[in-house]
């Protein structure tokens, strides 16, 4: 009886972390879509050359949540404050301080919509107001 308890708390325990793992690499190609729907022109002129290098990384990092922060800190960086809404400059401190204090996927998702919700529609690929609102829910899937 008592292995019977045993099994079934270990069940409990460990069944829902399961369905609740966050997708560390759903998470890394949800940050490479966010990249792709900002023009080139509203990035910075380094970006370019830099771009394929930070995908691959991103596509590398897997569940590393360290190098995650980190290179979600760098599109943001790359991205032109002429390219955002005009109080982001005010929020952008506090915003590095939430990723760099993200102690899971789900915080960092949180991150990385509000990153989003900062870059002025003009500043993306037209298709993107079409597919934002499943970016956005494809995001807290992957993360919650």
């Amino acid at each position: 009886m008592k292995k019977f308890f045993a099994i079934i708390l270990v069940a409990l325990l460990v069944i829902p972390l399961l369905y609740s793992k966050a997708d560390a690499g759903q998470f890394g190609q949800l940050l490479i879509e966010l990249e792709t729907s900002v023009n080139f022109s509203a990035q910075t002129t380094q970006w370019r050359a830099r771009r394929n290098g930070w995908i691959n990384e991103v596509r590398a990092a897997g569940s590393n949540l360290a190098a995650l922060k980190r290179l979600l800190i760098e599109f943001e960086t790359n991205v032109n404050y002429s390219a955002q809404v005009s109080t982001w400059s005010q929020q952008r401190n506090a915003w590095i301080a939430r990723v760099n204090n993200a102690r899971n996927l789900r915080e960092l998702g949180e991150a990385m919509i509000e990153v989003e919700t900062s870059i002025n529609y003009s500043a993306q690929v037209p298709s993107w107001r079409n597919r934002r609102n499943a970016w956005i829910a494809s995001v807290r899937a992957a993360t919650y």
